[in-house]
């Protein structure tokens, strides 16, 4: 089972290893003893083996950029009693072969569902991206029917929960505090996962596919915070929902879109007015660049949130660096 460690994020690369140590240091440390599978790197390629670990009490997260390689779970390892479930997207698909129940071929960017109580052997030959959550049986469990039935391939990319799986995950291993989420996040994930394993089911969203909608938009707005058309409704058609649902997604986070979207262009507004590379930029420039139209509302706005004019923060990061 999964160690009931402290959760934490780990990054590692194998180029931080001596080259004449690596093919070993993959197969024997990081594949029998931190993984618990058989690694076999394809010795046609030079080896690459980059990746960034979650690590929670009930799951962990990786995402990485991997060589071609295979992967197996043994009868040998299958020793440790582990029966934990493994979830694993590859850029370009998996070949997975299940003894006694045949083979599989899945699409690429789709994953395949692993057992580790079970036999298999999964090969790859294109991980240029590859993420792979490994969970407690007990997540999921309760919330899924003849779990053991589900066909190795059932999650995809196209199915809209099956998407918003895997961009919750991604968001996670891009977050330096996600460690410090670990319940709420082991929450969010089981609910995900159950929907994903029951896709077609009726039931209402659960509170961990409305945090990944609402972390989805998050990043839109991100993304998208220098438009100055950028607003619910055009979001609502970006994601297929409604804009009354979005500012609910909203309101539940006790804020609105509207005052979420001018929080978010504030702060970007108030780290060019600091940054000592933008020093010169004229401040009705840096407004106007990321959205706000109307000068007046931007310099009311500006004064609300950091109780200072946008030339006093500017000046007082220039005495800072002088």
């Amino acid at each position: 089972m999964l160690a009931d460690t402290a959760a934490q994020t780990v990054s590692f690369s194998v180029s931080d290893i001596p080259e004449h140590h690596r093919d070993e240091f993959i197969r024997d440390f990081y594949g029998r003893l931190q993984m618990r599978l058989q690694v076999e790197p394809d010795q046609t390629h030079r080896l690459v083996f980059d990746a960034r670990t979650l690590f929670l009490s009930d799951l962990k997260c990786t995402m990485a950029s991997v060589s071609p390689m295979t992967w197996h779970r043994t009868t040998e390892l299958m020793a440790d009693g582990n029966d934990d479930i493994a979830l694993s997207w590859n850029k370009g698909g998996y070949r997975v072969s299940l003894p006694g129940r045949g083979d599989v071929t899945t699409r690429p960017g789709a994953a395949a569902i692993l057992s580790l109580d079970r036999r298999w052997t999964v090969q790859a030959e294109d991980s240029r991206w590859t993420m792979m959550l490994q969970f407690k049986r007990s997540l999921l469990a309760p919330l899924v029917r003849n779990l053991d039935e589900i066909a190795p391939d059932h999650i995809g990319r196209f199915q809209p929960v099956h998407q918003l799986l895997f961009d919750y995950l991604s968001s996670l291993l891009r977050m330096e505090s996600a460690a410090t989420l670990g319940p709420l996040v082991s929450r969010h994930v089981a609910d995900l996962l159950a929907a994903a394993f029951n896709t077609g089911s009726a039931r209402p969203p659960s509170p961990g596919i409305r945090a990944a909608r609402l972390a989805a938009i998050k990043q839109h707005i991100a993304q998208n915070l220098r438009d100055p058309a950028l607003s619910a409704e055009q979001v609502s058609r970006k994601f297929a929902i409604s804009d009354r649902y979005i500012r609910q997604l909203f309101a539940e986070d006790d804020t609105s879109f509207s005052s979420y979207v001018s929080d978010q262009r504030l702060a970007y507004v108030h780290g060019c007015l600091t940054d000592r590379g933008q020093m010169l930029r004229r401040i009705a420039d840096i407004a106007f660049d990321v959205g706000f139209t109307e000068p007046s509302t931007f310099y009311r706005q500006f004064r609300m949130r950091y109780g200072r004019t946008p030339t006093e923060v500017r000046q007082a990061a220039l005495r800072a660096i002088n």
